[in-house]
């Protein structure tokens, strides 16, 4: 049973606009606030998002980027948690505080949409899985911990071409969080190479991939081709109008075809409209511009009465006929603007139109510079930099974040940055990959970092023989090189638009050690993906006279079957007349479907999935492997070693049932002490 909160206002997203709004209405409600107003978030901070960059350089604390919603909203009534539905027609919002509490749901009379937007980059081959976000504090952490990583391996190994790798890094995005955290990462790099003597500064490589023809298009051509040339200067690679299309565990694929080696690729684009926004608008065909909810000057939703946005999920309109961008400073103002107009609503008083033009854009390169245009001037060098400086200092929420901010910066200036690597990598059990026609997956010597399950589409599995299958949808590759601790013994590749759903290694390797069947299951279907090379000196040890021979050699004949009009009672009955636990199931040509498992029909009748009066059609009937009758037992062999069938069908040139060829006819052939001798 969910509980249930009746509230005048309810505020959804904790960002710069719902917790503006929420102060702004606690400043003018007073004590009345904590039963007028609630605030929604999935976080219980306030993250002030421009200086996560300095976080992953570490530069900053994270805990100096971040306010406590609780202390800035100070007086409202603050709710932390994922919220799971809106309805606009019954007026409330539902939403989960955790795993041990029931969903919670808020009635309200207004509601304030500002839940920001989200990242999508499943576009991007492999960057769900290889690459570095920035978007929450965490993800500025965990790339912090894992570029001091990538120093500590490169410092410990020999192997050139492994260092290359571990020392090259590429920033995806050329806008203000791609250039800042290229900056930063390129400062941390320069300040910390005294304390790593056996690794030469000049290896290091960054990247800065853009897909624009200049950097920073926010301020104009002239500084983004001056934030340019000063990073190029100071070492930095700039590439413009080219992307990156693909990542996989150790290489970048840019548009142009070029390769470049690298384990550490950070994107700051693809941002998304967020799902419950989503949802609105196709529940309720809400306007909208490309997911942005549409609203008037007022900041009200187009076409309904008492629904507010403001933030990145809202496009708001400017008096010159374009929309707000979504930017912190654009944010705090619609959010206390969005506050006055709620309160003047309540009161029948006239709302205020959301007017602001922007005082300025600016950009740290770090290294004591900065670009920016202030009130129409532009800047930039030393002077811009400590301009960017105090402008920041100025816009971070609370005094108490301002002096230790203050502080560190001037620490910088005495004192290294930290370089104390923290673990706190957290675990993705499972997530999605999307993968367009001729997309890689990995490719040979890759390290192994997750299991793959085919959701739709095809991939093909190649070794470095060009020998290699088709998976499709319900398949799944990977498992071996995970169970055998190996690198890639295949390049996977996407045939079609593909999605596949990945398990992280770490998961993959619990379920396969504690589940004694889902180990055994993996462990055998594992040997589908030996190489050529494997199953030939497999296949080797078997006499030369054998395999000179034909599938009409060993062949067996049918010892029962079942029809796909069959019954399952009748299917039954031949499985106990016949003893078998396995039979091919035919067509009413003889052409076979499958084969059939008695364990697994008693399965299905378990659940209540079939009755005994079902067709055989209806039941699972598992895929066969087939072969004729003049065959090469050498080939044959090879086919076995790669596949956890213990049975061939064996087909007629039309494609009828004529036999099979049990598994354990070859093992008596191939390993028996009598075997014949070559």
């Amino acid at each position: 049973m969910a509980d249930s909160n009746s509230f005048p206002i309810v505020i959804v997203g904790g960002g710069f606009a719902g917790a503006y709004c929420g102060r702004a209405l606690r400043a003018r409600l007073g004590q009345s606030a904590s039963k007028e107003v609630a605030l929604v978030a999935d976080q219980n901070v306030l993250l002030f998002h421009p200086m996560l960059a300095e976080v992953s350089g570490s530069s900053v604390s994270p805990l100096h980027v971040v306010n406590p919603l609780r202390q800035f909203c100070r007086g409202t009534s603050i709710f932390m948690g994922s919220v799971e539905e809106v309805d606009l027609e019954k007026k409330t919002m539902r939403f989960v505080p955790g795993p041990f509490v029931n969903s919670i749901t808020l009635t309200f009379e207004h509601l304030v949409l500002a839940m920001g937007s989200i990242v999508d980059v499943s576009r991007v081959p492999g960057m769900p899985e290889h690459g570095y976000l920035m978007k929450t504090v965490g993800d500025a952490i965990r790339l912090r911990a894992d570029l001091l990583q990538r120093l500590e391996e490169a410092s410990a190994t020999s192997d050139d071409a492994v260092r290359r790798k571990l020392l090259t890094f590429v920033v995806v995005g050329g806008g203000y969080s791609g250039v800042e955290t290229a900056g930063q990462i390129w400062d941390l790099l320069r300040d910390v190479k005294r304390f790593y003597p056996r690794i030469d500064p000049k290896e290091f490589r960054l990247v800065l991939v853009h897909s624009g023809p200049y950097l920073l298009p926010q301020i104009g051509k002239e500084l983004g081709s001056y934030c340019e040339k000063q990073l190029k200067k100071r070492g930095i690679d700039v590439r413009l109008d080219a992307r990156v299309t693909a990542i996989t565990a150790e290489r970048a694929i840019l548009n142009t075809g070029e390769l470049i080696e690298t384990n550490t690729v950070v994107t700051t684009v693809g941002n998304a409209t967020h799902p419950v926004i989503k949802d609105l608008i196709d529940r309720y065909q809400l306007s909208n511009q490309k997911g942005r909810l549409l609203v008037d000057s007022t900041l009200l939703v187009k076409g309904w009465q008492n629904l507010w946005a403001a933030g990145d999920c809202a496009a708001v309109p400017l008096p010159d006929g374009t929309f707000a961008p979504a930017t912190a400073q654009f944010a705090i103002r619609q959010g206390m603007v969005l506050a006055q107009n709620i309160l003047a609503q309540r009161a029948s008083r006239p709302l205020k139109i959301f007017h602001y033009k922007t005082l300025g854009e600016m950009a740290s390169l770090g290294h004591l510079n900065a670009v920016g245009k202030i009130l129409g001037f532009k800047v930039s060098g030393l002077l811009a930099w400590l301009m960017w400086r105090a402008t920041y200092l100025a816009k971070l929420p609370g005094l108490e974040r301002k002096i230790k901010v203050f502080i560190e910066w001037n620490m910088e200036v005495l004192f290294p940055r930290d370089i104390s690597l923290l673990d706190v990598k957290t675990t993705e059990v499972i997530g999605r990959v999307h993968l367009e026609k001729g997309d890689p997956v990995y490719h040979v010597g890759d390290p192994a970092f997750s299991f793959y399950l085919v959701e739709k589409g095809r991939v093909e599995i190649v070794d470095d023989s060009g020998t290699g299958r088709v998976l499709t949808a319900g398949e799944h590759f990977g498992e071996r090189e995970l169970l055998q601790n190996l690198k890639r013994q295949f390049t996977a590749t996407a045939l079609e638009p593909t999605t596949l759903l990945a398990l992280d290694k770490s998961t993959f390797e619990a379920l396969a050690k504690n589940s004694l069947a889902l180990g055994y299951l993996l462990s055998r279907s594992s040997v589908k993906y030996l190489t050529l090379d494997e199953r030939k000196a497999m296949v080797n040890r078997a006499p030369t006279s054998l395999r000179a021979g034909t599938v009409a050699d060993l062949m067996q004949p049918v010892r029962a079957l079942v029809r796909e009009d069959d019954s399952v009672y009748s299917a039954f009955r031949i499985f106990k007349q016949a003893g078998l636990s396995m039979m091919p199931v035919v067509d009413s040509e003889s052409h076979p479907k499958g084969w059939l498992r008695l364990d697994v029909v008693f399965d299905l009748l378990h659940h209540g999935k079939i009755t005994v009066q079902s067709a055989v059609r209806e039941l699972l009937v598992l895929p066969f492997v087939s072969a004729k009758r003049e065959d090469n037992l050498n080939d044959i062999l090879l086919q076995f070693a790669q596949t956890s069938d213990r049975e061939f069908i064996v087909v007629d040139d039309d494609g009828q049932l004529i036999g099979t060829l049990p598994l354990i006819d070859l093992v008596l052939a191939t390993e028996g002490p009598d075997r014949p001798s070559d």
